[in-house]
């Protein structure tokens, strides 16, 4: 199939159609008189020959001149054109008294890279002493506590101590003479761990190092399923002095 040119559109009903071959014309040579009666016209370059005269922009150029001491000036080679101007080198660029370094020296960058090398070891002893901060807790006070001592509060399931949490015991004096037992939690809300009264049938025993342990009926329970049954209670202070202070002043107000 030949080719279909641009002239013909192409529809539905065409595409499959023979387009008609066309003849390819043959190029002569036209004779010396036809040629003499066209008009044959020739550009001309202007300013051909203006630039290559006077030399073009560099004509007073003539390459580079290594100058003494007694031609430069004061001290040092200078750089001389060949139109006689010259220039003194600076001095990054000197090596020696006289001529120029083959390979100069440069030292722009060694400054840039000293202060960043010292900036990130300033910043690194900046991260090596900065500590997190540390959360404020602001400590709920018993200003009618006659005891206050730190402490650690466990209760007893099945065959050992689980901790039930970090605050401050409290002995507090209530009504008809009796000692109300209250730890409260090293929190901002001070939730109360363990608030029960010192009764004189309530067992209290010294055990280990610093620990004190009192067998009782935990309020608020540790056993939501059964919170009527007794249940021991460690406590434990700092040293084995607080714990014996402890003991003491319980066992005191158990016989009051």
């Amino acid at each position: 199939m030949a080719k279909r040119i641009a002239d013909k559109e192409l529809t539905d009903r065409n595409w499959d159609q023979e387009e008609e071959s066309e003849e390819a014309g043959i190029f002569s040579i036209a004779s010396e008189d036809v040629l003499k009666s066209r008009p044959i016209k020739k550009a001309k370059r202007r300013n051909l020959g203006t630039q290559a005269d006077s030399g073009g922009t560099f004509k007073g150029f003539k390459g580079f001149s290594l100058c003494g001491a007694g031609s430069g000036g004061a001290g040092g080679s200078a750089v001389g054109f060949g139109n006689g101007s010259l220039f003194k080198p600076l001095p990054s660029l000197a090596n020696g008294s006289s001529g120029l370094s083959s390979t100069p020296s440069f030292t722009g960058f060694n400054a840039a890279s000293e202060t960043k090398t010292t900036s990130g070891e300033e910043k690194g002893n900046e991260e090596e002493t900065e500590e997190p901060p540390k959360p404020v807790v602001n400590e709920v006070k018993e200003d009618d506590a006659f005891y206050s001592k730190k402490c650690k509060l466990f209760y007893k399931k099945e065959n050992e101590f689980k901790e039930k949490g970090v605050g401050t015991l409290h002995l507090k004096q209530v009504a008809q003479q009796k000692t109300q037992l209250l730890v409260r939690a090293d929190t901002n809300l001070g939730n109360i761990l363990l608030n029960i009264l010192v009764q004189s049938s309530m067992p209290c025993t010294r055990m280990g190092k610093n620990n004190v342990m009192v067998v009782c009926v935990p309020n608020p329970p540790v056993d939501e399923k059964s919170p009527t049954t007794p249940v021991p209670m460690l406590i434990r202070v700092k040293t084995a002095q607080d714990a014996d202070e402890l003991h003491k002043i319980i066992m005191e107000k158990k016989a009051a």
